[in-house]
């Protein structure tokens, strides 16, 4: 997790931000292709949306500015599975869209450094989980009714079967920070605004 300068001053785009950058976008798209393998059928909606956590957590605790390796992690992963490209960019808007509000809306909830990593942990997976799936559930449902993956018949279910796969995703990341921060001690670190 980011010291409060780093925070502040963001990182300076460099070798160091690059390498980031470029780590972010194979890990994320390592873990969309797993969430789209793992789902029973490409409809476009995975079970578990493990790309949702990575994204919520990258973008809160490392780099907001990491927001482009998001959206190409996720059109990549997309594009991988099959779907075509409209369908992928529209998802692809929509996830981005969906952690980045939801880190901005992090940020307003007030500062991070007086909660416990428990509640920090806790703020990222319940107020992160709603506000990020939400937005990406909505855009990306409509991006594959457009693309005529699924049907209007289907639309409701398909999003609450996204807003359910994003939210598992946010929780099991916000999950493993609470982890590393408990045993690495990183307990007085804190997000600033």
């Amino acid at each position: 997790m980011p010291t409060n300068e780093t925070q502040k001053k963001g990182l300076p785009i460099g070798p160091k931000f690059l390498g980031i950058f470029v780590l972010y976008f194979f890990v994320s798209w390592a873990l969309g292709i797993l969430s789209l393998t793992v789902a029973a059928n490409y409809d476009g909606v995975a079970i578990i949306w493990l790309p949702a956590g990575s994204a919520l957590v990258a973008l809160v605790f490392i780099e907001i500015r990491l927001w482009p390796s998001v959206a190409l992690a996720v059109l990549a992963s997309n594009l991988f599975y099959g779907s075509g490209i409209q369908a992928a960019v529209g998802i692809a808007v929509g996830s981005t869209s969906g952690a980045t509000i939801a880190t901005f809306a992090l940020r307003l909830l007030g500062p991070w450094g007086d909660l416990s990593i428990f509640y920090k942990a806790l703020k990222l997976g319940t107020f992160g989980a709603v506000i990020s799936a939400a937005i990406s559930a909505a855009i990306g449902v409509a991006s594959l009714y457009l693309a005529g993956i699924v049907p209007i018949s289907d639309f409701a279910k398909n999003w609450a079967r996204w807003v359910l796969g994003d939210s598992v995703g946010i929780f099991l990341f916000s999950s493993f920070v609470l982890i590393y921060c408990m045993l690495w001690g990183h307990e007085n670190n804190s997000v600033e605004q």
